[in-house]
């Protein structure tokens, strides 16, 4: 026991030191981690079990604010992961043998194995200047070997897909193929307004995890407005007692803080999200500026939480343990996430003094300890300061929760 608790408290004093730019985590609030660390965290859901009243009541409620969020008719909550939601639509809407149509993991896609599914994969071409599909190469694509269904989004995403082209290219050629839009890593970008809105602009459903720029628990859900494509989704994704296929229980403390933190993207999304893509185009300009090689120079480097870094593999690699040593965490891909430090508070200015960091521990303008010091007085800093875009700053919210809870 004694092992496990002092790893856990190494654990939490690593992260005080730091700055978290891993683009596929953030921070949840501490009204979140409550509804984490509740009773909810023992229970399972079922009306077959006593006790589960309240339970289905916040169930209810997660809906609701979902609903409110994305502007849409028909919510799953059920997927424990974004990977469960994206497996329910593959096996919901595709037979054995049919084609998915996406974009490929050597341009940026997940690493999804169709073929293990008895799915095949059809590559979307993709434009490595511009950073998104190219659509008019996509068009042979599709009349080609039409797919069954279109799975938009991607792992290393930093602009816009043109999702409503492809709407109105399906339309034209009468072509009833379903629009999936995997939205994982942007899903709280869209919550917030920005970036793009997948389901006005002709996605039939849009899926993803809740734990990325959505700063919720890790989980997963899907939201439509297409109660056929939706259904069909939910009968691989959704939990019925007694005929479950990927999930057997919700795990209903991680469906409370999933609507805490629905409540408080409805409350400060926008002001979140625009934040998080100045802060974006801070670092990526910044580093431009320090003589990085920075993706999508073309195209202003990036729209959402990811700023991307161009090297080699194997260099990529060791950079990203260098930037480790100091106290600055990303991945051996070099996807510099801005997410949660936009959360602790940090802005534009913030941004530009971490890029000078970055390259300075990537070229060695610096000595080690000096650079970790930057690192642990900007980290410290910020931790002290209550969440910038927290529900504790927002007196309003507080009315918000009354409504949803029925007080």
């Amino acid at each position: 026991m004694e092992k496990l608790i002092n790893n856990l408290l190494d654990h939490e004093q690593l992260r005080t030191n730091a700055l978290n730019m891993v683009a596929s985590e953030n921070r949840t609030s501490p009204l979140v981690r409550i509804m984490m660390a509740s009773d909810l965290a023992h229970r399972y859901s079922d009306q077959l079990y006593g006790g589960t009243n309240f339970i289905r009541r916040i169930m209810e409620i997660c809906v609701e604010v979902l609903q409110e969020l994305f502007k849409a008719k028909y919510v799953l909550i059920t997927p424990l992961s974004g990977n469960l939601a994206v497996l329910s639509a593959v096996l919901g809407l595709t037979k054995i043998e049919e084609r998915i149509a996406k974009i490929f993991h050597e341009d940026g896609g997940y690493p999804l194995n169709l073929r293990a599914f008895n799915r095949i994969g059809v590559k979307l071409p993709f434009d490595h200047e511009k950073r998104t599909i190219n659509f008019d190469l996509s068009e042979n694509v599709l009349l080609q070997t039409p797919p069954a269904i279109i799975m938009l989004g991607q792992s290393v995403f930093t602009h816009p897909h043109p999702v409503q082209a492809f709407r109105t290219f399906l339309n034209t050629h009468s072509l009833d193929i379903p629009i999936i839009f995997d939205g994982s890593h942007v899903l709280g970008l869209i919550a917030g307004h920005q970036f793009q809105d997948p389901l006005r602009e002709g996605a039939d459903a849009l899926l993803g995890s809740t734990h990325k720029t959505f700063f919720g628990p890790q989980g997963g859900i899907v939201v439509s407005n297409n109660q056929k494509i939706f259904n069909k989704i939910k009968r691989f994704g959704g939990f019925t007692q007694g005929s479950h296929i990927l999930i057997d229980n919700l795990h209903p403390h991680r469906v409370a803080a999933l609507a805490m933190a629905g409540l408080e993207l409805l409350e400060f999304g926008k002001e979140y999200a625009t934040q998080v893509v100045k802060n974006s185009q801070a670092l990526a300009q910044e580093f431009h500026r320090n003589g990085l090689p920075v993706k999508g120079t073309k195209v202003n480097f990036t729209q959402s939480h990811q700023v991307l870094l161009d090297y080699p593999q194997k260099t990529a690699f060791k950079i990203k343990n260098k930037l480790e040593s100091i106290g600055i965490f990303t991945d051996a891909l070099l996807r510099f996430g801005t997410s949660e430090l936009t959360r602790l508070g940090m802005k534009e200015a913030e941004m530009k003094e971490i890029a000078h960091i970055i390259s300075d521990c990537i070229q060695e303008n610096l000595h080690h300890q000096k650079l970790i010091k930057q690192i642990k007085d900007l980290s410290q800093t910020f931790q002290k300061v209550q969440y910038t875009f927290d529900m504790t700053e927002y007196p309003s919210i507080k009315n918000l929760v009354k409504n949803y809870l029925h007080i």
